[in-house]
């Protein structure tokens, strides 16, 4: 049997070679070291200046941090106790010139339109009892006097009656003087035989005898009463004509 195996001897590596395998190795090992110390650093501290590592995804720089402000102490500014008004200026009285009158025309008096010469005496017309004539009670009518400014009788002046007594159109006229019963200047309108009551349906007024009136129309009523029958009708002169 060993006369068909021949013996081969080993031969012993180089001992160069195995001093530069194991320097290899130990490089190697010192790389790997060095490169998961610097993963480690720049884990923990993404901005470290590693030198021969490059980071290529760098995290943004992160902004200083704004401090709380710190409270400033502001002095009070005192007040005065009272607040006394700056004097103003007074202006100076200014000499103004005074406006020169200047002449005003007189206004020209307008047709000023003046009451009638003749109005009622006061106190009329008045309802009395029949002093015209003896009828007593069979009789209604209307009478009076007419005066001047000097409270003295005027005859021959016109008076005009007009209106409706029951009914029936009035329109009558007389002179003042023609009724002597009554005085001096008297004047009488016949209107009935016996007291028949109305209520302002007659006027009479004062004319110069043509037609033309020198007084207002004075409405009057009269009465059914025996003692009312005659109503009394006086004028004056209030202007000249």
């Amino acid at each position: 049997m060993d006369e068909n195996f021949q013996t081969v001897r080993r031969k012993r590596p180089s001992r160069i070679g195995s001093i530069f395998f194991n320097l290899l190795t130990f490089m190697v090992l010192i790389a790997i070291l060095g490169a998961g110390a610097a993963a480690a650093a720049l884990f923990v501290n993404p901005y470290i200046d590693v030198g021969f590592f490059y980071n290529p995804f760098p995290p943004p720089t992160v902004p200083a941090r704004l401090g709380q402000p710190t409270a400033t102490h502001t002095p009070a500014v005192p007040l005065p106790d009272i607040w006394t008004p700056t004097p103003s200026t007074t202006p100076e009285p200014t000499n103004t010139p005074t406006p020169v009158p200047t002449d005003t025309p007189t206004p020209v008096p307008t047709g000023t339109q003046l009451p009638p010469p003749f109005a009622l005496q006061p106190g009329n017309p008045v309802q009395i009892p029949n002093i015209a004539n003896d009828d007593g009670c069979d009789w209604m009518g209307v009478g009076g006097q007419v005066f001047n400014m000097e409270n003295q009788p005027i005859v021959n002046l016109g008076i005009h009656l007009e209106g409706e007594l029951e009914g029936n159109p009035l329109d009558l006229d007389t002179i003042t003087g023609s009724a002597p019963d009554i005085g001096p200047s008297g004047y009488v309108f016949n209107l009935g035989d016996h007291p028949i009551g109305s209520v302002d349906t007659i006027w009479v007024y004062v004319h110069d005898g043509s037609g033309s009136p020198l007084s207002d129309q004075v409405f009057f009523s009269t009465s059914t009463e025996c003692n009312e029958n005659f109503v009394m009708v006086n004028w004056r002169q209030v202007r000249e004509q």
